[in-house]
């Protein structure tokens, strides 16, 4: 059954989560250039490195509220090597380049006339050019074209956000955990250096270019792996080096709206998380209607 719209609602509920908004809404400004500054939880999670818990357990267990989600995010999770992705539906962990039917019959040549376009393009549309290919990828797949990379986010409450934001498109949503090796990290040289086109090994970047998008939404991205022999991206999932590093949090369908309402009183919404106009307009409009999964009290 949909939830209900709750036009000026803030239950017992609700106020415990935005007195724990102080710990977790500050996860923005966490950074790989500064490691003492922490994450979630105030106590080292000692077992991330070889993700040394029950992961049968945590993935059976249905998020239907905030309080659920901070359970697991208190127990687990710390933010200095830890990602999370917010999906509507449990994809496969595929870049967009990798979902769509490009008009060529190789992605990774479509791939490169697309970022070629997107230079020539966008440049009058931009405050500040990007210095790097790494950069322009991320530009582009800010604004919404398919490219290989993968978002991710340090901000558990943007992730969650993401994936509940708009109705179920199955039976669950997900929120994938990352919990990443330092080893994985492209460093600030690398940037300049490497070749995102040719780099086949999965590596884990935030752009140096401060674009509003990437910034509120905590964003960071990863690389995608190339099959050599058939030129097709592998689904992170299925990389058996990193099946022991991601979680899988289940979100009941049910459960999306009451959770929508839940991180708007926590400023998590359309406005916040994409700071334009366009993003205040589309906030505007949920605020005044309802979509499918929504009911008016």
């Amino acid at each position: 059954m949909p939830a209900k719209r709750k036009s000026n609602y803030k239950t017992a509920r609700t106020r415990k989560a935005l007195k724990r908004k102080s710990e977790y809404g500050n996860a923005s400004v966490i950074s790989r250039h500064n490691p003492g500054e922490r994450g979630l939880s105030k106590k080292p999670a000692s077992k991330n490195d070889s993700l040394e818990i029950d992961k049968d357990e945590i993935e059976n267990t249905a998020i239907t509220s905030l309080e659920a989600y901070f359970g697991i995010l208190e127990k687990y999770c710390d933010l200095d090597d830890i990602l999370f992705r917010g999906q509507r539906s449990d994809w496969p962990l595929l870049p967009k380049l990798a979902r769509i039917k490009a008009r060529g019959e190789n992605i990774l040549e479509s791939e490169t006339e697309m970022i070629y376009d997107f230079k020539r393009l966008s440049k009058p549309h931009l405050t500040v050019i990007p210095v790097n290919d790494w950069e322009w990828l991320a530009v582009a797949q800010h604004h919404g074209m398919a490219t290989r990379l993968l978002d991710w986010s340090t901000n558990p409450l943007a992730a969650l956000w993401f994936a509940v934001s708009q109705p179920a498109m199955s039976e669950y949503g997900v929120v994938w955990i990352f919990f990443l090796d330092k080893g994985s990290y492209l460093k600030s040289d690398e940037l300049t250096r490497a070749n995102p086109f040719t780099e086949n090994k999965t590596k884990v970047f935030q752009p140096e270019l401060s674009a509003p998008r990437i910034h509120v939404q905590s964003g960071w991205f990863t690389t995608q792996e190339v099959d050599g022999r058939t030129n097709k991206f592998i689904a992170f999932d299925e990389i058996g080096k990193y099946r022991n590093k991601l979680l899988k949090l289940k979100i009941p369908k049910g459960s999306f709206a009451s959770l929508r309402y839940q991180l708007d009183r926590l400023a998590l919404n359309k406005s916040t998380l994409f700071p334009d106009v366009d993003g205040t307009a589309a906030y505007i409009e949920w605020k005044h209607s309802m979509i499918e999964d929504e009911t008016e009290v």
